[in-house]
């Protein structure tokens, strides 16, 4: 995971867990829905996930 897939990601759990501003998740969102590897890896994250609970 790149610098900024991390950083997206750590603000999404901030972006959840209700500790960013109105103003700071509008920025967040439109970040991340810029970012297609993002969007991909977590795709792929719960492809996978799907997939071994399954088991």
């Amino acid at each position: 995971m790149t610098e900024k897939e991390l950083r997206l990601t750590k603000g999404i759990h901030k972006l959840v867990r209700g500790n960013l501003s109105w103003e700071e998740s509008w920025e967040l969102l439109s970040e991340v829905v810029a970012s297609e590897e993002w969007i991909k890896y977590w795709e792929f994250e719960a492809i996978l996930l799907k997939y071994f609970n399954k088991n």
